[in-house]
């Protein structure tokens, strides 16, 4: 267990509107995503809060942390259920809005597999088995920003169960300054830059020129997102592909109408980067993972 019952506890009930006094200032900076239900809000005060910057494992039976940090902190902890109709990464993309505004550092992040395994973030970390689910779908993230003298550092994990229901838990800590002083920061993603292979994203258009992405897409692009909001590069091209026997001014527009829509929805989940769509129509096929597919995006950044 990562962490130990709290000393004071305050259940919050929403529907009757009770709340109750803690001998310390807690509150929530973040607001959660409009098109959720709240499973569980508590606020705490945890005296060994484990603030986990890495994925977690099993090595010989035992879990596995490789860097980790503890803290004498104020907790304000929420668990949501997004509404059916919404996806994951626009969950994600809301609260990276938040923090981008709260000029968050992000002191880890990891989406997917790269998190390690579900089971071991719902049963040890969070002691909560709904936020058991599929590995791929994970996303969690650590930032830190300072106000009023104190550090706040969000905890945001969210994942996809087999029954396609979505949870978010979203902690909120508050402690000292001099407790997070030298809080790690990660580095910087490596984005692909000019003359190297660029990122390949697996989007198109339908019938009615509008952008398609399925799921993988759309993990693909949350990704993405996360790595430009770190990075902040001077210029993002977003070069559209579209390949076609409709002639060769109609792919052109197809292919700018493919990467300015994809434009458009990354600029809807992280803000004030200087996005370059472009469009090449057939001109250029050359990307390794685009065998077989007539309509994608390449990504590349310029720093």
């Amino acid at each position: 267990m990562y962490m130990h019952r709290s000393r004071i506890r305050c259940l919050l009930n929403l529907v009757f509107g009770i709340t109750c006094l803690l001998s310390i200032e807690t509150r929530a900076e973040l607001q959660p995503f409009p098109y959720t239900s709240v499973e569980k809000n508590e606020i705490q005060e945890v005296p060994d809060y484990r603030l986990v910057l890495s994925n977690v494992a099993k090595v010989n039976g035992r879990i596995n942390v490789s860097n980790s940090r503890r803290l004498n902190a104020n907790l304000v902890r929420s668990l949501y259920r997004l509404n059916d109709g919404f996806e994951l990464s626009e969950v994600w993309g809301f609260y990276q809005q938040q923090l981008q505004r709260n000029n968050a550092e992000v002191w880890f992040q990891c989406h997917g597999r790269d998190c390690g395994v579900s089971s071991l973030w719902a049963n040890e970390i969070y002691e909560d088995p709904k936020l058991s689910g599929l590995e791929q779908s994970q996303h969690y993230g650590v930032y830190h920003w300072r106000s009023s003298g104190r550090s706040h550092i969000a905890i945001i994990y969210g994942i996809v169960r087999a029954n396609k229901r979505i949870y978010i838990q979203v902690d909120q800590v508050t402690a000292a300054v001099d407790q997070v002083a030298a809080g790690p920061i990660t580095k910087k993603s490596d984005l692909p830059e000019r003359n190297q292979t660029p990122l390949f994203v697996p989007v198109s258009l339908n019938a009615s020129d509008r952008l398609v992405m399925t799921t993988s897409a759309r993990t693909i692009i949350a990704d993405i997102s996360q790595k430009l909001l770190t990075m902040r590069p001077q210029r993002v091209y977003l070069v559209g592909h579209y390949i076609s026997n409709e002639g060769i001014e109609t792919e052109m527009d197809k292919s700018q109408k493919l990467a300015k829509q994809l434009s458009e929805y990354i600029m809807s989940t992280v803000t004030g980067l200087n996005l370059d769509p472009r469009g090449v129509g057939p001109l250029s096929s050359t990307h390794p993972e685009a065998k077989g597919v007539t309509q994608w995006v390449e990504i590349f950044v310029e720093n």
